[in-house]
């Protein structure tokens, strides 16, 4: 079994900040760390071969310091790493999808290709279906579940107000959900030989492939809360709360 996964290393919105002023990101300063669906989609592929057997092969495509995700790959278990350097400026996944599918050509042929449904930064969720439709083969998303059968994969798929079981004959691409598993923490012994190991790496430049983005970002902007200041005072508990009910009531928060 050759399993693929593509990874990010993405924004840790979590530590996201904004300008007071401009109310722009302050992406420059903000940490990076391996998207985290990625990671559930990279431990999927590792109880897969933990179960069939085979080889898990960590693809990202990123500047200089993709590395660094795909060296924790490696300490979580994946077998082979390769770094599709970024060395063209900003891409958008258009281009990031036509490097993947190249890739994931000239290194398969793949049994199996797992995403992240979307990264946690831009969460667009189009990288793993537009590789899956320039590769030409089937493509199952929000997969919570995950089962092989001979040729063929099963899954299950969460659309929010049902599940759906499907199949699909492999080879195919597959984008998991958070809920697929919990993802491992390697061990620093692992953590220690994945330092060492090394990671095949091909210029982004250098790929025949279409380099030109589809997409511009015009501009990134956070959202201004800005509070009523509605307070509510001099009045008994039980009145107190009762206009506060209403004030909900009236702002559509709560209904009758």
């Amino acid at each position: 079994m050759e399993i693929a996964v593509c990874i990010k290393q993405a924004l840790d919105v979590s530590q996201l900040k904004m300008d007071p002023k401009t109310l722009e990101p302050l992406i420059h300063v903000t940490p990076m760390k391996m998207s985290d669906i990625d990671r559930n989609a990279l431990e999927e592929a590792l109880r897969i071969r933990e179960k069939h057997g085979g080889k898990v092969t960590a693809i990202s495509v990123g500047g200089d310091k993709a590395k660094e995700v795909l060296r924790e790959a490696i300490a979580m278990g994946a077998d082979d790493a390769i770094h599709i350097l970024n060395d063209i400026g900003e891409v958008d996944e258009h281009v990031i999808s036509e490097a993947l599918a190249e890739i994931l050509k000239m290194k398969g042929p793949f049994q199996i290709i797992l995403c992240g449904e979307m990264s946690i930064d831009k969460y667009t969720a189009q990288v793993g279906v537009r590789v899956a439709e320039k590769l030409g083969i089937p493509c199952i998303t929000y997969a919570r579940s995950i089962s092989i059968e001979g040729e063929e994969v099963i899954a299950e798929r969460d659309l929010e107000d049902r599940i759906e079981m499907v199949k699909a004959k492999m080879p195919t691409l597959i984008t998991v959900t958070r809920e697929i598993n919990t993802p491992r923490l390697p061990q620093l012994i692992a953590i220690l030989r994945a330092a060492k190991k090394p990671i095949e790496t091909l210029n982004l430049s250098q790929l025949k492939v279409d380099l030109k983005s589809k997409l511009k970002t015009l501009s990134v902007k956070g959202i201004e809360v800005k509070r009523k200041g509605v307070l509510i005072k001099d009045l008994p508990v039980d009145k107190a709360v009762d206009e506060l009910l209403n004030n909900l009531i009236r702002e559509g928060v709560i209904k009758r």
